[in-house]
């Protein structure tokens, strides 16, 4: 009972995964907003189902829009909510006062108050504006230059902008508890299979959440080996961050070559999220061959920081899973109950060194081509790292067409209906 109790008292309140706003999502935010946030400001984003990148924007609890990436028009978009017009000094439309239902209505002159405004004001939007009537404030859309009326809240006293320490400090328990709870995990299993003769070590790609799962296994096995398998297709950020990581908190690194994307390429074909082969060729088996060369003839018990609210794949992940591939080792999952934000939290809370691709727009710290990774990312590769760009892209053209490419349609065997739905309202050509 007191288990229960306890996980109800720190339940995370977010339904999807979570994060702090990093810096470059911050700078996109005001640039699309006019506001002006700082680094520091508490910006979360909540993951939202859609094309590509998708997320709603609150500031606290407070949403104000929606930020997602355009795979038409490949550009950043802001939906604004209504709370977004009580942070911003634009003019809006003002209604007179009326019981009437308005919302998904298109708005007729009567029950505008500030008419003689209002043809200047939709003249000056190009999509959205904002609505008042007395203590409510709305957003409008432009069509054919009539609005019709989106949503419509009642204004909030105030809202504050806090700053992630204040989030720190009012959630530093909760993370107490997910440490502890995920430290007890750790200890349960390592001990049943440790007493079963296996093998135990930790995974570690570069990434927060491995990060954090390796500094909790290292609090409970201090020399415990740490395994990175570099693909040969890893940013070189994360060939220093690993380094750097390892170095800061002395851990027994090894360093595991993964670099055979290039020989099967031609064989094998494009990977795509339908057929990933690259995972078995760049990682699974340089680590079953790492396993059977350093522990010949043992079974393994693998720490690894996959969470459920990464993906749905892994949404019915239990703490221990069999590998599917390697047929000796068992995984367990320490962290696997903890939302992005927390993962965050905790790597604030210690000071925890993490990868600096995280601040320049990558949410997915793997290989620079990877299928699985969203198609912003891909394209902020481009801006970032033209040479490795140039590289794939080179490659990709064999197959693909230039807008093809653009808008990741080569990440597929066979492209799913929203796709589908893209590649149909295609309607002009761009250039690489």
């Amino acid at each position: 009972m007191d288990n229960i109790n306890n996980y109800n008292k720190f339940k995370n309140t977010f339904k999807e995964d979570t994060k702090f706003a990093s810096k470059y999502e911050i700078d996109i935010i005001n640039k699309l907003t006019g506001l002006n946030f700082a680094y520091d400001d508490l910006i979360l984003l909540e993951k939202l189902a859609g094309d590509d990148y998708r997320k709603k924007v609150y500031l606290d609890k407070t949403q104000i829009g929606i930020l997602e990436f355009d795979l038409i028009e490949l550009n950043w978009k802001f939906t604004p909510y209504p709370y977004y017009y009580q942070l911003v000094n634009e003019k809006k439309i003002i209604l007179k006062p009326t019981k009437r239902r308005l919302k998904g209505k298109y708005l007729k002159e009567e029950y505008i108050k500030n008419i003689e405004e209002y043809n200047d004001i939709i003249k000056s939007v190009d999509y959205f504006v904002g609505i008042e009537m007395e203590e409510f404030l709305g957003v409008g859309i432009k069509r054919d230059n009539r609005i019709k009326l989106k949503d419509l809240k009642r204004k909030k006293e105030e809202i504050n902008i806090k700053k992630i320490n204040d989030y720190l400090d009012e959630n530093k328990k909760r993370i107490d508890y997910l440490v502890n709870t995920s430290k007890n995990i750790l200890k349960k299993y390592i001990n049943k299979y440790k007493n079963k003769g296996y093998v135990i070590n930790v995974s570690f790609s570069g990434g927060k959440d491995s990060a954090v799962s390796t500094l909790l296994a290292k609090e409970i096995i201090e020399d415990i080996d740490v395994l990175f398998i570099d693909t040969g297709l890893e940013y070189p950020e994360t060939i220093r961050y690993v380094k750097d990581f390892a170095k800061k908190y002395d851990l027994n690194l090894h360093t595991i070559n993964g670099d055979y994307f290039l020989d099967e390429l031609d064989k094998e074909g494009i990977p795509t999220k339908d057929n990933r082969w690259c995972n078995s060729v760049c990682k699974l088996m340089p680590l079953k061959n790492f396993f059977i060369e350093h522990y010949p003839n043992k079974k393994i018990l693998t720490i690894d920081g996959s969470r459920k609210f990464e993906s749905f794949a892994r949404a019915n992940l239990d703490y221990v899973r069999k590998s599917g591939f390697i047929e000796f080792q068992t995984n367990v999952f320490p962290i696997l109950d903890w939302n992005a934000i927390d993962v965050w939290s905790y790597i604030y809370l210690n000071d925890v060194l993490y990868n600096p691709m995280y601040d320049k727009g990558f949410e997915r710290i793997g290989c620079y081509m990877c299928p699985s990774a969203l198609n912003s990312e891909f394209l902020r590769v481009k801006e970032l790292y033209p040479n490795l760009w140039k590289k794939w892209v080179n490659y990709l053209k064999k197959y693909y067409s230039e807008d093809e490419i653009l808008r990741g349609f080569w990440r597929w065997d066979e492209l799913p209906p929203k796709m589908r739905e893209i590649k149909r309202n295609l309607k002009y050509n761009t250039i690489l």
